[in-house]
């Protein structure tokens, strides 16, 4: 007998200013387990955080929306000259379910049009669920003491397969 997930209909786009209260919603509602592997400790001075995220032009902000309802976002934070950082969360009832996985290669889809080369990820490394995205995505891991780095070459990476 085989099982078949069911199909979620994701809609993807970049965030604007406008959006920042359902941004800052999606963070109050995550547990604290969500929050300490988004911001690799617990935190919780969220509105302070995510206006300094769209205070700054070369920022970019992606959502992941199911109907009305954002249900991940991933920031590329500009670092230099096509590098960003990425962080990414997806809310606690809908992780599992690939949402990531996609969210991602949306992210990386853009990136690579608007001519970005590398994007950097930070993590625990009992994060294994942005482990498992990296993997997928071919990023060069390498972990040391209690923080993980993972380095994506974007030219290298095709993300057709997961983006259908």
């Amino acid at each position: 007998m085989s099982v078949v997930k069911s199909l979620i209909k994701l809609e993807f786009r970049e965030l604007r200013s406008d959006d920042m209260k359902r941004v800052l919603d999606l963070y109050n509602s995550l547990s604290n387990e969500s929050i300490y592997y988004r911001f690799r400790g617990f935190f919780k001075d969220f509105e302070r955080y995510v206006k300094s995220v769209f205070s700054d032009p070369r920022n970019i902000i992606y959502g992941t929306f199911l109907g009305d309802e954002l249900v991940g976002v991933l920031e590329a934070v500009y670092l230099s000259d096509g590098c960003y950082e990425m962080a990414i969360v997806v809310k606690d009832n809908y992780q599992g379910r690939g949402i990531g996985t996609r969210l991602v290669a949306y992210a990386i889809n853009d990136l690579k049009r608007r001519g970005a080369k590398t994007l950097i990820a930070y993590t625990t490394p009992d994060n294994h669920r942005i482990l498992a995205i990296s993997r997928k995505f071919h990023g060069i891991i390498k972990c040391m003491y209690d923080e993980c780095t993972t380095i994506f070459n974007l030219q290298s990476i095709n993300v057709d397969q997961f983006l259908n």
